[in-house]
C-alpha cells in the first residue's frame, strides 16, 4: 500500500513541469503527507461540449469518498485502490474509466519488517523510497468530487493506485505506487480514453531500477511530525 509520502515541490513548479497555469491556492511543503490532507494533483477537466479538455494542477484531498456522499459523511476515505481490481469494484470503476489523475511526490514512505519483535509484534523499520535521479515520482491516481455544505464549492478527493512491488521494492514491501513515465501522462489523464485493456497496461511496476530507499527516522510514523529531518537517511 501507499500510506504516506512527501510532496515539497511549489506549485508554480509543478506547473512548468507540467506545462499549466499555476495553481490557485497555494500549499507548503509537506514531508509527511497522509489520509485527509491536501495536496497538489494534476488531472483534466471538460469545461463543456464547447471547450478543450484542459489539464490543470489543482489541490486535491487525498482520501477518495465517493461523490453521493453528504457532505462531512463519516464514510472511510479510500487512500489506495488495487491496480488488479480497480475496474471491477463498484468504489472505484467509474473514477477508473474517466476521472484519473497524476500526483507528484518526492518519494513514499514504507515500513520494512525487521528481525527484532517489540512484545508480540515484528519490528518494522519505516523506508524512504524515492526516484535515483531526484525527478517527481508521478503517482497514477482517481479522483471524485463532492459538494460542501454550502453546495457552492466542490472538494476533489483522490486515491493512489497501487501494484505489485517490483524486485527491488519487494524487499521492503509487497505493493507499490503506480509511478508513471511521462509518456504515458497523456494516454493516463485524457478522460476520453476508456480503453480498460489499454489503461490496465500502464499499471505495470515501474522498474526497480529507478528506485533508491534508505531507512529513516520512526517520527514520521506520527502525522504530526514534518520536516525535512523526517526523509534524512538515519545515522
Amino acid at each position: 500500500m501507499c500510506g504516506r509520502f512527501a510532496a515539497t515541490s511549489p506549485g508554480d513548479e509543478l506547473a512548468t513541469r507540467f506545462k499549466v497555469q499555476p495553481p490557485e491556492q497555494h500549499l507548503g511543503a509537506n514531508h509527511n503527507v497522509s489520509p485527509a490532507t491536501n495536496v497538489y494533483g494534476v488531472r483534466v477537466d471538460n469545461g463543456g461540449e464547447e471547450q478543450a479538455f484542459e489539464r490543470k494542477i489543482e489541490v486535491l484531498e487525498w482520501g477518495l469518498t465517493a461523490k453521493w456522499n453528504q457532505p462531512n459523511s463519516r464514510q472511510k476515505r479510500l487512500i489506495n485502490a488495487r491496480a488488479e481490481t480497480v475496474d471491477t469494484k463498484t468504489s472505484f470503476t467509474q473514477a477508473f474509466r474517466s476521472r484519473r489523475c497524476i500526483i507528484p511526490a518526492d518519494g513514499f514512505y514504507e515500513w520494512k519488517a525487521t528481525d527484532e519483535r517489540v512484545g508480540k509484534k515484528v519490528a518494522k523499520q519505516p523506508m524512504y523510497i524515492f526516484r535515483s535521479d531526484r525527478e517527481l515520482l508521478c503517482m497514477a491516481g482517481i479522483w471524485e468530487s463532492r459538494p460542501e455544505q454550502s453546495g457552492e464549492t466542490q472538494t476533489i478527493s483522490f486515491a493512489i493506485l497501487t501494484t505489485t512491488a517490483n524486485r527491488f521494492m519487494s524487499d521492503i514491501h509487497d505493493r507499490m505506487p503506480v509511478v508513471l513515465p511521462q509518456s504515458a501522462w497523456d494516454e493516463w489523464l485524457d478522460p476520453r480514453n476508456s480503453d480498460v485493456a489499454r489503461l490496465k497496461q500502464l499499471l505495470a511496476p515501474a522498474p526497480g531500477a529507478l528506485f533508491e530507499a534508505h531507512p529513516v527516522d520512526g517520527k514520521v510514523g506520527n502525522p504530526r511530525n514534518n520536516g525535512p529531518e523526517l526523509i534524512a537517511p538515519l545515522a
